[in-house]
């Protein structure tokens, strides 16, 4: 038998599938089930279950939140989820399965076959790692990101620069919002790869398509939509004029 918990904060969303699995999933028992995120993290640490079907959008505590605060518990994950079409294809091939709402009796079928194959889950980090790289491979304008305990879903094009601080980095979007996540500047860099981001410098990559002047003198630098300065290398200058000459 599959032990299993399932989190939902619509409980019409949770009666639907507790229904189905009790009529189409024989293997699986129901230990519990949990209106919202807290309540499913008291769940899974109390019950200790093979499988979640978690829910990613919930107030105060989300899909996310959760996962973080019971990796220790070891078990497998499968998201119950909303979202359009743009995500499913990230979800697909990430380590992490996924039910579209409404829920296909098939496609729950296929999700615990996969569960049975795979048995628990044995880092749910390294899981959650590969989730962030297929789905911005899969999606090139909604970049997701670790803030902590969350993920941020950011559009690519509203980022004017990111700035390097240690092993965080600052991203500047438009209208003043600043994101610090914790991810080296390469990190970041490698995930907007293909995108309109140049590394001007070793502290600053910027969004090519946010410069508002260029000075290329001495000391040569850009300014950029939010106002801020940013200087450019020496070694970057030449791949910089011949990138900037293709805007």
């Amino acid at each position: 038998m599959i032990r299993t918990v399932l989190i939902d904060d619509e409980k019409n969303a949770l009666e639907v599938l507790e229904i189905q699995l009790a009529e189409y999933c024989k293997e699986v028992e129901v230990l519990a089930t949990a209106l919202g995120g807290e309540q499913g993290i008291e769940a899974i640490k109390k019950y200790k279950p093979d499988l979640v079907f978690l829910d990613i959008e919930m107030p105060h505590k989300n899909g996310f939140d959760v996962i973080h605060e019971t990796k220790f518990c070891n078990y497998q994950v499968v998201f119950t989820t909303a979202y359009d079409q743009f995500a499913i294809k990230a979800f697909r091939y990430s380590a992490l399965d996924y039910l579209l709402k409404p829920i296909d009796i098939l496609e729950l079928k296929a999700a615990l076959s996969k569960v049975l194959k795979y048995g628990r889950a044995d880092d749910l980090d390294t899981k959650m790692e590969i989730f962030f790289q297929k789905y911005n491979l899969a999606n090139r304008k909604l970049i997701a990101l670790p803030m902590g305990a969350a993920v941020q879903f950011i559009q690519a094009d509203e980022i004017i620069r990111c700035e390097s601080d240690s092993n965080y980095t600052h991203i500047h979007m438009q209208g003043g919002r600043k994101l610090i996540v914790a991810k080296t500047l390469k990190e970041v860099e490698e995930t907007l790869e293909g995108l309109s981001f140049f590394r001007i410098h070793q502290s600053h990559l910027i969004n090519m398509n946010h410069i508002s002047q260029f000075y290329k003198g001495d000391g040569a630098y850009v300014m950029m939509d939010d106002g801020s300065s940013v200087n450019l290398s020496r070694n970057k200058k030449d791949a910089f004029m011949e990138l900037f000459r293709k805007i």
